[in-house]
């Protein structure tokens, strides 16, 4: 638990400064509220977890590619689909734990928009 907590954490500080830096560079960015702000935090964070959360969908190329058949069949008594469902996992778990590293930058945007 502790582990989770310090990756929500060093995951909202370092989303935080990707808004502040590319609030310089890029007008859009500039928010001029804190509900704002946290909005794009939470882009940022749930973005990452978009891209590396695989759910359960198979790939659609880890059969059609030529390299991964070749080097399946130079490679003799390797489970791929272990390696394969191990990948799955991995990308599940950290997708995951970016999707609640978002929660309380995005809960504290729906409070700030709500009460104020």
């Amino acid at each position: 638990m502790k582990k989770l907590l310090n990756m929500v954490l060093m995951t909202n500080i370092l989303a935080a400064l990707i808004v502040l830096l590319l609030s310089k560079y890029i007008a859009f960015f500039a928010s001029t509220s804190l509900s704002d702000f946290l909005f794009f935090v939470v882009i940022v964070i749930w973005g990452i977890a978009g891209l590396t959360w695989e759910g359960s969908n198979d790939s659609r190329n880890w059969e059609l590619d030529p390299a991964a058949k070749k080097a399946k069949e130079m490679v003799a008594g390797h489970d791929f689909g272990a390696d394969f469902e191990n990948q799955k996992r991995q990308n599940y778990q950290f997708g995951l734990i970016m999707f609640i590293a978002g929660l309380p930058a995005f809960l504290g945007c729906l409070l700030l928009i709500f009460i104020f």
